[in-house]
């Protein structure tokens, strides 16, 4: 089998389970396919173990990051079990490695840093309040940014008797719709935003659409206005909107929550995924660290 229709063939069978992981899977398996063709191997039967290792050292030469080359590992590992699975591959797809690496240390976002960030947009502006509405929405309910921009009108449900609304919210990871609550204050940003929104005449049925073109935002341009913002208001930070993520669980845990309630409000499937934030932040460390030391 050509090498290229495997890559199509696996690509078709891998949309249909996740829409997500295509994008990813199909640029780091484009990048291989340029490599091996470059050595004259064209059939997916011909590639052997070597083969990946020798990319890989091409990956590190050109300098790519580890995380990166470590991901395109695991793209390909699975590629490969796909093709072992049906009889096709002779490659043991055991054999291909991700390299171990230690994660740069991710800035998250304090409630202070939300507080500064919010302070320096003026909801009176349309295109203010979006910002301020998606910056609210992150920090109180820890959403993914794509769960965020995924949002459709119908998805939101009416108010309550509370004056609270919730949301239902798609996971692409796993395809499963969750719903998400969020706070008074956020609740009337929301609330000002769907008074213009709901006056804007288009068929797009998306809660945050670009009143230009028409189109969805997308999560390129949120992550622009975040960096711009954080400018503005002279954070130190490499604050993205995944940033919201790790603080809501930070101040789920620094309010004395526990690694439930972090799984429960971030909708992890697997408490497992929650424990990563069991990670103490450096007030949290010196509160606990003091509790059992000698102090004036």
């Amino acid at each position: 089998m050509e090498i290229k229709e495997s890559i199509q063939t696996y690509l078709r069978w891998k949309n249909r389970h996740t829409n997500k992981a295509y994008v990813p899977y199909h640029r780091h398996l484009k990048l291989l396919k340029i490599f091996l063709e470059e050595k004259a191997i064209t059939r997916l039967e011909t590639i052997h173990e070597d083969h990946i290792i020798e990319y890989h050292e091409s990956m590190e030469e050109k300098e790519y990051s580890p995380a990166t080359i470590a991901y395109s590992a695991r793209i390909i590992r699975n590629f490969f079990k796909f093709w072992k699975g049906r009889g096709k591959s002779k490659l043991n797809p055991e054999e291909i490695k991700s390299a171990k690496f230690i994660n740069a240390e991710k800035d998250i976002v304090t409630k202070e840093d939300f507080e500064q960030l919010i302070m320096v947009l003026d909801e009176r502006y349309a295109n203010e309040l979006i910002k301020k509405l998606i910056i609210h929405l992150l920090w109180d309910t820890g959403m993914r940014i794509s769960e965020l921009l995924d949002i459709k009108l119908n998805d939101i449900s009416k108010q309550g008797i509370n004056g609270l609304r919730t949301a239902k919210v798609r996971t692409r990871k796993n395809m499963r719709y969750n719903l998400v609550v969020w706070g008074t204050d956020t609740n009337e940003l929301l609330n000002q935003y769907l008074g213009m929104r709901l006056c804007m005449e288009t068929e797009n049925n998306y809660l945050f659409i670009n009143p230009k073109t028409d189109k969805s935002y997308t999560s390129r341009s949120v992550q622009r206005w975040i960096k711009e913002i954080t400018a503005m208001t002279l954070i130190d930070k490499n604050i993205t909107p995944h940033s919201f993520r790790h603080g809501k669980a930070n101040e789920i845990l620094d309010q004395g929550g526990n690694v439930r309630d972090v799984s429960a409000i971030l909708r992890h499937i697997a408490v497992e995924s929650s424990m990563h934030y069991l990670q103490l932040s450096e007030s949290r460390y010196k509160q606990t660290a003091g509790r059992f030391l000698k102090t004036a």
